[in-house]
């Protein structure tokens, strides 16, 4: 059973199963895990008005987790490196790219310039791994964030753009507004209340 925690903290163990001594972390902090402790934490507990936002590498890159509830056991990162400590109303907003084009798995990469999360690439066709593209707190405000796609066996950028990302207050979920900015090569379809699964339907750059 998981140990109980202040509404607005986390707790993170070194053992699975919430064993051993933790260290807590509250609302707001964002964390790059100190040298000895990077890849160490093997369980969290997580206070009931909070929620960890958490990457495999320091520069939020590989797999990324987003636990809501206590976890005992969060070792399918493959090692924790950052985390950030938010509002359990925060949306956490997450692309997985795909090819409909034929191209070869991973021919196609999207890079996703977001301000809350930095620089993201995502592969097409690279399994089944979500990527963080932004972070909304419920209610907004908007965010929009730059958008490249590039055929890495050409190195030809395809399509440049940027996805604006809106709160819907009817349905408690964030929208992909596809705009005149929106690349027209891109299509997106929900899976989520902030995830999509973003699609390139054509191969030719833009003129």
């Amino acid at each position: 059973m998981a140990p109980s925690v202040d509404p607005t903290k986390v707790i993170f163990y070194q053992k699975k199963n919430f064993e051993g001594s933790g260290d807590t972390y509250a609302v707001g902090q964002d964390v790059s895990v100190p040298g000895s402790l990077n890849d160490k934490y093997f369980s969290v507990a997580v206070g009931a008005s909070a929620k960890v936002i958490a990457w495999q590498h320091y520069n939020e890159s590989g797999h990324y987790r987003e636990w809501t509830t206590s976890q005992a056991d969060i070792s399918d990162i493959g090692g924790l490196s950052r985390f950030r400590v938010v509002d359990d109303d925060t949306r956490a907003i997450s692309f997985l790219f795909k090819d409909a084009t034929g191209g070869a798995d991973k021919q196609y990469s999207l890079k996703v310039d977001a301000r809350d999360v930095g620089t993201v690439l995502l592969y097409s066709n690279d399994g089944d791994e979500y990527g963080l593209v932004g972070i909304m707190p419920e209610g907004g405000p908007p965010v929009t964030t730059a958008v490249y796609v590039r055929d890495e066996h050409s190195g030809v950028y395809i399509a440049v753009g940027s996805v604006y990302f809106e709160w819907n207050k009817d349905n408690n979920e964030v929208d992909v507004v596809e705009n005149e900015h929106w690349p027209k090569q891109l299509k997106s379809k929900r899976t989520g209340k902030s995830s999509f699964e973003v699609t390139l339907v054509d191969n030719k750059p833009s003129e």
